[in-house]
Parts: C-alpha cells; structure tokens; sequence
C-alpha cells in the first residue's frame, strides 16, 4: 500500500469542537477524523454530503506538538426555521401552482417574511487551543494519493479545520511505501477497543467523530459514528497492552 503523508500546522488558535458540548464548546486536542475528511474534500472540491472518501481512504495522525487550552466569551448567531413551518409549506405549494399573482394579502405577507432569515444569538463560552502541528496519513491507492496531493498543493477551495476561518499549513508533503506488520508501540493516534487499550489510561483522548453513515440522502439524514481514541504525547511511542496491526511508514508505526 501507499501512504501520503503531510505536515499540518494551524497558525492561529483554533478551536475542534466536541459535538456534545454546548454552552461550554470545548475542544479536542487535535483535528478528528472527521474533520480531516473535510480538509481533504474541499481540496478535491467535493459536494458537503460526499462521503466516498471514507470508503477510499483510510486516516490517521500524530500530535507533534501540546496544545495549550484557553477561553473566552463569544457571541454565537444561528439561523433557525420559522414556528409556522405548515403554513410555508402550503404557502410553497400553492406559489408553485398559481404564482405569486394569486395569493391573499395575508400570504403575500407571509411570504415577504421568508425573504428575511430569521435568527438567534447568545453568549457561549467557546475554547481554543493553541496552534497545534501534526503529521497527517492517508493510506490508499497510488492513483487516488497522486490526485489528493495534486489536490492540496491546487486547492479547489480554501483550506481549514474547524471553523470557516481556522485556516492552516500543509508541507513537507509526499507519497511514501506503507508496510502491513504488527506492534505494540504505535507512533499515531488508535482506535481502541475492549483487546487494545494503552498501559498509561491517561492517555486516553475520548470520544470523537469518526465517519458519517447515511440514512437518508435525499433530505440529508446522517447518523455519526464516534470512536475512542488513545494518542501518544509528542516524540514518544504509545505503548499498548498487545500488539496491533499496523503499517510501518518509513520508520514509524502508524494505526489506522
């Protein structure tokens, strides 16, 4: 197998959120799979709601560096829907088959409130760590890597991790040999599970977001798949209590 492996590095503070946090938005430690994902399909310009990258790659990282974790007050502003959901809806349906000429004053008002996006805002405690550097592996096939590589040094939109404006740092970029073998001692971030688990608990990052299943594409209904993940502290190997499958990536011993 191949590998194409990078550096990433965000030059800011940025912020990785866990989806069950809510009036405090806490971070992860480093970018999920999840949001790898993301940075990937903005580079290939894929569509939000395209997961086959799921299916072709497979991911993982090393934390180079200790991010350092801060807080602060912000002001979060989020569109919702409107409470008469009922009346848009018979509203829609009766524009697609009149046209707008037809409709009651009362719906003509109704309809000029829809052209405003209705909106909330409140004050969230929101943290950020400091800018993080990771090395980041993609295992596949040397055609897909050739083009996902082309594809992050000519980026079909911006790149970022976390919010829309957490941009980042790709180098040190290129496509080496990955090795299928076995160890204990793993130099990447790991999936464990009730048969590896690492000697120090405390290593133990949590739970975090790992791919998207669909359940209903055409109204867009996804279900999250989360795992628990252990990762190594910057320059040391993460120990385990039995031995893994894993590649060899020019010396280093990465799980995916």
């Amino acid at each position: 197998m191949k590998c194409l492996r990078f550096r990433l590095e965000t030059p800011y503070l940025v912020n990785f959120r866990k989806p069950f946090s809510t009036i405090s938005i806490l971070s992860y430690p480093f970018p999920p799979y999840t949001t790898i994902r993301g940075l990937l399909a903005n580079a290939l310009g894929l569509k939000v709601d395209n997961y086959s990258l799921q299916e072709k790659f497979e991911i993982s990282l090393k934390p180079l560096s200790v991010a350092e974790r801060t807080q602060d007050m912000v002001l979060m502003k989020k569109l919702k829907p409107p409470a008469n959901a009922k009346k848009i809806k018979e509203l829609m349906e009766k524009l697609d088959e009149s046209g707008l000429s037809e409709l009651t004053d009362k719906e003509k008002k109704l309809y000029e409130q829809l052209k405003k996006p209705q909106s909330t805002s409140a004050p969230f405690v929101k943290e950020f760590i400091t800018p993080i550097v990771c090395s980041v592996y993609v295992l596949g096939e040397e055609k897909d890597l050739n083009e996902l590589k082309q594809a992050l040094e000519n980026p079909a939109r911006p790149l970022y991790v976390g919010a829309s404006d957490d941009f980042v740092v790709i180098y040190d970029m290129k496509i080496v040999d990955a090795v299928e073998t076995k160890s204990d001692e793993i130099d990447s971030i790991v999936r464990i599970n009730g048969e590896v688990q690492p000697i120090d608990r405390k290593r133990i990052v949590g739970r975090i977001p790992y791919k998207f299943k669909a359940i209903n594409v055409k109204k867009r209904d996804y279900s999250r798949e989360d795992v628990v993940v252990t990762a190594p502290e910057p320059n040391e190997r993460l120990k385990l209590n039995n031995a893994m499958e894993c590649y060899d990536v020019e010396g280093e011993y990465v799980a995916f």
